[in-house]
């Protein structure tokens, strides 16, 4: 079955309309069962991809020595004491250490630690609140939202819509997890909405279960992917929430 706004369709999966187009794209795809079907193809494929393409860590030798070489080129610009974390989230100042990184950040990120994850995920969750971002793609419909991640982050997020349990899909952005790229699937339930973060896993250690500053976070690792889970709601409603999660098939 073929749709004339085809062509439209892929353009939204690919990221390459405005923000009025997009929306009339959304708006199409949703009653559109031709550009449905289409969208959630390009869902499948994303995740057939990521669950085959092999990925690669660099070893723990080249790890430490890139480390090294990033410690001394900041001592060398600037002798104030250096927090390596910050060099990962953009921080890094001076020419020297600037050239530096440009070249060793294709082969290594150092992995952030437990507390900076769940600090970081907060602070993500109410940024957007308070900017009144939380949500680029609004719908409900899992075949809307899974595909709109596709062209705009290197990873597959679990999109499922758990109404009936009291968790309804809201829709979907892109955010950052200490520096790395994340999908943000956003959820409604009842005055308080969840955030779901989902960016690629490492090797480093995840917080767990985490309040920071009144807001609560679970934490896990599914696969490849890591998980969070965030919001003012009670300990009980999340932790229901992340086990619906948990339980979609990978």
């Amino acid at each position: 079955m073929n749709c004339s706004e085809m062509l439209r369709t892929q353009a939204f999966l690919d990221g390459e309309l405005d923000d009025t187009a997009a929306k009339q794209a959304e708006r199409h795809i949703e009653n559109c069962k031709a550009c449905r079907a289409f969208s959630a193809s390009i869902a499948d494929l994303s995740d057939m991809l990521r669950k085959q393409i092999p990925h690669h860590r660099a070893p723990d030798a080249l790890r430490r020595r890139v480390g090294k070489l990033l410690d001394e080129a900041e001592e060398a610009a600037d002798p104030t004491p250096f927090r390596r974390r910050n060099f990962w989230m953009g921080a890094l100042s001076g020419s020297g250490g600037t050239a530096l990184a440009a070249g060793l950040a294709l082969f290594l990120i150092l992995p952030p630690s437990a507390a900076t994850l769940a600090q970081s995920v907060t602070d993500a969750h109410v940024r957007a609140l308070m900017n009144g971002k939380t949500i680029q793609v609004v719908s409900s419909n899992h075949h809307t939202v899974k595909p709109w991640f596709a062209g705009r982050v290197a990873l597959s997020p679990p999109v499922a819509d758990f109404q009936q349990q009291g968790f309804v899909l809201a829709g979907g952005r892109i955010d950052k997890v200490a520096g790395t790229q994340a999908a943000v699937v956003v959820y409604r339930h009842g005055k308080h909405e969840i955030d779901l973060f989902v960016w690629p896993a490492g090797k480093g250690a995840l917080p767990g279960e985490n309040t920071t500053q009144g807001y609560h976070a679970m934490f896990w690792r599914g696969g490849d992917l890591n998980f969070a889970a965030v919001s003012d709601t009670d300990w009980t409603e999340l932790r229901k929430f992340s086990g619906l999660v948990r339980a979609e098939p990978e």
